[in-house]
């Protein structure tokens, strides 16, 4: 049976009185990037491995999360007065953060096993009366994966050279491919991007062609309302951004660290996408 579980205001709420539950499956894998083999870990819409983790939608929603891992895992929801929510091997979960408003969040396994091997993603609320595009960024250092899915303790004194990077755990030209990081829309029709960084490296995005408002910014709440055309997203961050495209054209948006726009080195790659915007 779901287990009870401490919701954001402190009360036990039993999922099955939830109007809406969601599951997701904590399920280990392996992915192909840029040349190189990871091990992995992602949060799936079914018990089948996925290359990337799926997203979560919508309010006092009830997730269930059943852990398909051989470990146990932390799960975090950057909410405010929310702490971990533990889910043992083979064990099933329900996670009800309460009342999230308008907003991004992260939801991530504190465990250095689930942080190296990607199980990462974000929980967004609100902002639905345009098309809203979600970017999960993140950077992979793929000997640390397998030495993570051996069950071993990578050591954190070593030089960190990750050689991937990714959006939605994807990485260019493979980002095309992807509805949510490949933003397709019209002049005048506005959308929404939601914005997490859940890799060990501060990253900022360059808009080519676009200038974009800040809606959210958790680290940098003052940045609220401006309008810009290059971005940062530090470690942890989420950021949301409205785009009002005034031109058609195919223009780029790439990180501006240069091995971040790299796989396993080569240029072009890693954190590129595109906005495809018609007349």
């Amino acid at each position: 049976m779901i287990r009870q579980t401490l919701c954001a205001l402190g009360v036990l709420v039993p999922s099955l009185v939830m109007a809406q539950v969601d599951t997701l499956w904590i399920v280990p894998g392996g992915v192909s990037l840029g040349g190189d083999t990871l091990a992995a870990l992602r949060f799936c819409s079914t018990e089948e491995f996925q290359p990337s983790n799926e997203t979560i939608h919508g309010d006092w929603t009830s997730t269930v999360f059943v852990n398909l891992d051989s470990a146990a895992h932390s799960l975090m929801i950057d909410v405010e007065d929310w702490g971990p929510v533990t889910v043992l091997a083979g064990d099933t979960v329900a996670v009800a953060p309460g009342e999230l408003g308008e907003a991004t969040h992260r939801v991530w396994s504190a465990s250095q096993r689930g942080k190296t091997l990607g199980l990462a993603t974000l929980w967004r609320s609100g902002y639905d009366d345009h098309v809203h595009f979600e970017w999960n960024l993140n950077e992979w250092d793929p000997a640390a994966t397998w030495t993570a899915a051996s069950g071993e303790i990578v050591s954190e004194d070593d030089p960190y050279v990750p050689r991937q990077f990714t959006i939605n755990d994807r990485n260019y030209p493979n980002t095309l491919l992807d509805s949510s990081s490949y933003v397709q829309t019209s002049v005048g029709v506005p959308v929404y991007i939601s914005i997490v960084n859940q890799g060990r490296m501060d990253q900022v995005l360059h808009f080519h062609g676009y200038h974009v408002k800040v809606l959210q910014s958790s680290a940098h709440e003052n940045r609220v309302g401006w309008t810009k055309d290059t971005v940062p997203v530090k470690q942890g961050e989420c950021v949301m951004v409205e785009l009002n495209p005034n031109q058609p054209g195919e223009y780029p948006v790439h990180a501006h660290n240069l091995v971040a726009v790299t796989n396993a080195g080569f240029y072009p790659g890693g954190m590129i996408t595109y906005l495809n915007v018609a007349q």
